[in-house]
């Protein structure tokens, strides 16, 4: 191997390693409720949406496998966008991993800047990544099988909730919340707005 190949697989590491904080960041400020609300999912427990990415990976695999090595062009490129996605899905997720480690290393300045937590965790996250072997062969895959899982869940999550809507009525000093099949009122009953 040439020097050149060295520093070129050198600077390519590098530069993936700087992209995937800067990537959880950038999620972290486009979807900061859902990435909060994958955050406290990881706090309950990882096993669980490591399981639900599980499926996520292997198809993206099998999906790899099928295009790539064809001498097709459009193959080759059909398993490049393969991986780019499950990259970039699996990486929504891993902000909210991220989030989360963050969360577990708090810092006062958290209060007026909560974004600092993805950050640290972050920072955590992608330098457990250098350690030989098992972070390029054991966390590295497990935590974007995990963030693929989170992603995944609050998808399902999102998808029943649209399923059941819930309406809710202002009534002077009380809500109604309707739901299908249950109508539900507390206070008085005078209708002063409705929303929905």
């Amino acid at each position: 191997m040439l020097v050149a190949d060295v520093i070129m697989w050198f600077l390519v590491i590098v530069g993936v390693l700087v992209a995937f904080p800067a990537l959880w960041l950038l999620c972290r400020s486009l979807y900061p409720r859902q990435i909060e609300s994958m955050a406290d999912d990881l706090e309950k427990g990882r096993v669980k949406l490591f399981f639900i990415g599980v499926p996520v990976a292997a198809a993206c695999f099998f999906g790899v496998a099928l295009f790539g090595g064809k001498k097709n062009p459009f193959c080759d490129m059909a398993a490049i966008a393969t991986v780019g996605f499950f990259l970039f899905y699996s990486n929504i997720g891993a902000a909210g991993l991220a989030t989360m480690i963050g969360r577990k290393l708090p810092s006062p300045s958290d209060l007026e800047r909560p974004w600092k937590g993805t950050v640290r965790g972050g920072v955590v996250l992608v330098l457990s990544y250098l350690l030989p072997l098992l972070g390029w062969f054991f966390i590295l895959p497990i935590s974007l099988i995990i963030g693929s899982g989170a992603l995944t869940s609050r998808l399902i999550a999102g998808m029943k909730r649209s399923k059941h809507p819930v309406e809710k009525c202002a009534i002077a000093g009380s809500t109604v919340t309707n739901t299908p099949g249950a109508t539900t009122a507390t206070g008085s009953d005078e209708v002063v707005g409705a929303a929905g």
